[in-house]
């Protein structure tokens, strides 16, 4: 649809799909978990597929592989989930120390709060001041539209964007445990070692284009460069763990162990 074909929607149609876009974009903040779910998933698959891939690479058995690999998983969970959790709740009470405080700042100055918001509507736009004195006056009318101004404007914090600290925690944790069980698996149904990291890798390096792909949907790149970036960090932590594991375990182990 051309622009001039835009321009002439009926003001109800125009209303309508505005008042739709707005609800869409605070609900995608609100409700999609973007980060918590490639940032658990991400990290599990590589930090777990390293782990493997390190233990191999020192010469461990299978059966110790396997136990380092589900403890890495467990362990990784609950400290993922528990610093999820703790972000979370302190951007939260960060918020709401700041709403105290802008509270106390409309109450006890509030002809310096007028002015700090008139100063801001000042960089968006030329306003005039006639214009500008129209706007603060409606804003600054009712304390808690005041307040709302002040905290978006001043301080760009968004009250929509805050997500409960335990659904963010469980969020997180489920991603962690999903990402962790892909490394894992492929490995378990292969007795020889290095046949199963191979197994394992694939698995990993397909869940991980999959994620870079469906990543995609919210950041609108190139699927196949999001896909392939999220394969190339996995090969990379992969490959260095194993390396290391060869080169550096086996002379420890051969060393302090025997």
């Amino acid at each position: 649809m051309s622009r001039n074909e835009k321009e002439k929607l009926p003001e109800g149609t125009v209303f309508r799909i505005a008042r739709q876009n707005i609800e869409e974009g605070e609900a995608w903040h609100k409700h999609t978990n973007v980060r918590e779910i490639v940032f658990g998933f991400n990290d599990a698959a590589i930090s777990i597929l390293a782990l493997i891939a390190g233990v191999i690479g020192g010469s461990l058995t299978r059966g110790q592989t396997t136990v380092a690999a589900l403890s890495g998983i467990i362990g990784g969970a609950i400290s993922m989930a528990i610093g999820a959790y703790i972000s979370s709740k302190s951007e939260i009470e960060h918020h709401r120390s700041e709403i105290v405080r802008e509270k106390r700042e409309i109450v006890e100055c509030p002809d310096i709060e007028r002015e700090e918001l008139r100063q801001l509507y000042l960089k968006k736009a030329p306003f005039t001041e006639a214009e500008l004195k129209i706007i603060l006056d409606r804003l600054t009318a009712d304390d808690e539209v005041f307040l709302d101004a002040m905290m978006k404007e001043e301080l760009g914090l968004f009250e929509e964007r805050f997500e409960s600290p335990v659904k963010v925690a469980l969020i997180m944790f489920i991603a962690f445990i999903v990402g962790g069980l892909f490394p894992v698996v492929p490995f378990l149904l292969f007795s020889e070692p290095f046949t199963g990291l191979m197994a394992s890798s694939i698995t990993t390096f397909g869940a991980l284009f999959c994620i870079g792909i469906w990543k995609t949907t919210f950041t609108e790149r190139s699927w196949i460069s999001s896909g392939l970036e999220m394969v190339g960090v996995g090969f990379l932590a992969a490959v260095i763990p194993y390396l290391l594991g060869d080169i550096f375990l086996k002379r420890l182990l051969a060393a302090y162990i025997g």
